[in-house]
């Protein structure tokens, strides 16, 4: 490697994405082409809308069932002498590759805490705000329970979330409950067998970093910090400014629970902003976030930063050239449901003028227009088929 460029080097290896076909998908595949490199895609078949397949930077694209299946694909690339690079946007899928790091360590690049099983247990909500708490961080109460039954530490309203994001109801068991004749019914509901509980804080705002972890914790880049500018009571919204992340004793709080975790890779941590402008905790994803590419609108490619700084075993800033005002970036797959509210001209305004998009992109048009395409052909067949 010290008779050849770094870039060079990053481009002898293989990069492979383990995902399902969504817009976080899609971007880390952006990203990597930008760079002139052209990923091996192992993909779920879902039934989503196709993204990565129209994607002028697709490499080889192999289609599986399953997770553990993507696994076994996975390891039809082991390379001891030149391990490939493999990128992480779930926790379904980021749960087993843990659960398979014995078997990949040797072999591959990977998000990692140095041990196998160790990722899984910090994908545990509770733990994750048992960790938050630990380090000085401001978390809302909470309470891990089974299915139906109700809480004993918390009073109402409360929010409902599953005890981690791998779990099958993860997205759709989440719900405000002002009473415990609302939780009862809502448990009627859910498939989620373990839930956390929280206090509900009414928020003002959703707060965001994602950066880079290297040495188990040990060197940690976070370039931005994130805030909605829109968003719901239950989720984050569809449109958001970034700018540089100064805050330097929150950086040392956040690396510190990836110290102890002792995380390798990619990741996004979430907090709320309450009526008082304080910040609370909400979760830490230990890989690739939905707005990955936001990060590379302010010009930090972080999946070709994190390649570069594996090989390099450090987090090399010195090339980078970050922008150093706030810059806005939009959903554009989802935020032009807040347009009627906003007001159409309004919207557009800020469509038109935002930085960066989830999914619309200059130099790859395609997945745009497909992805609309199949929107509008899916919402026509069903008007047909009711009929």
């Amino acid at each position: 490697m010290m008779n050849m460029s770094i870039d060079s080097e990053i481009k002898r290896h293989k990069h492979i994405l383990v995902c399902g076909d969504n817009t976080n998908s899609l971007n880390i595949l952006r990203s990597l082409g930008e760079k002139e490199i052209r990923p091996i895609v192992i993909m779920q078949e879902e039934g989503h809308l196709s993204l990565l397949a129209k994607s002028k930077y697709i490499g080889e694209i192999i289609s599986v069932c399953g997770f553990e299946n993507a696994v076994t694909k996975l390891l039809e690339f082991a390379d001891v002498s030149c391990p490939p690079f493999v990128y992480l946007t779930d926790d379904n899928h980021l749960q087993v590759i843990d659960d398979n790091y014995n078997n990949l360590k040797d072999k591959f690049y990977f998000f990692n805490a140095g041990s196998q099983g160790r990722l899984t247990q910090y994908l545990d909500k509770e733990q994750q705000c048992w960790l938050a708490e630990k380090h000085g961080l401001s978390v809302p109460k909470y309470e891990e329970v089974d299915r139906g039954q109700l809480p004993t530490k918390l009073t109402y309203p409360i929010i409902t979330k599953t005890n981690n994001s791998y779990s099958p109801g993860w997205k759709r068991d989440v719900t405000i409950c002002y009473s415990p004749q609302e939780l009862s019914d809502a448990y009627r509901r859910m498939v989620s067998e373990r839930l956390l509980l929280q206090e509900y804080i009414e928020k003002t705002g959703e707060y965001s970093m994602q950066g880079i972890s290297i040495n188990g914790g040990e060197s940690v880049y976070l370039p931005f910090e994130r805030m909605y500018l829109r968003y719901t009571k239950k989720s984050f919204g569809g449109y958001m400014y970034y700018q540089p992340f100064e805050d330097k004793e929150l950086h040392e709080k956040v690396q510190a629970m990836l110290r102890e975790i002792g995380f390798t890779g990619c990741f996004e941590i979430e907090f709320l902003v309450d009526k008082k402008q304080q910040l609370h905790f909400l979760e830490i994803n230990l890989r690739f976030s939905a707005s990955n590419y936001g990060v590379n609108t302010g010009g930090v490619n972080l999946p070709y930063l994190w390649a570069q700084s594996t090989l390099l075993n450090t987090i090399d800033t010195h090339n980078l050239n970050p922008r150093n005002q706030r810059y806005y970036v939009i959903n554009d797959t989802t935020d032009i449901d807040a347009a009627k509210k906003v007001g159409y001209i309004t919207w557009l305004k800020q469509y038109i003028s935002a930085d960066g998009y989830y999914l619309w992109n200059l130099h790859d048009k395609k997945p745009y227009f497909s992805w609309w395409t199949q929107r509008i052909g899916r919402k026509i067949a069903k008007v047909l088929h009711v009929k």
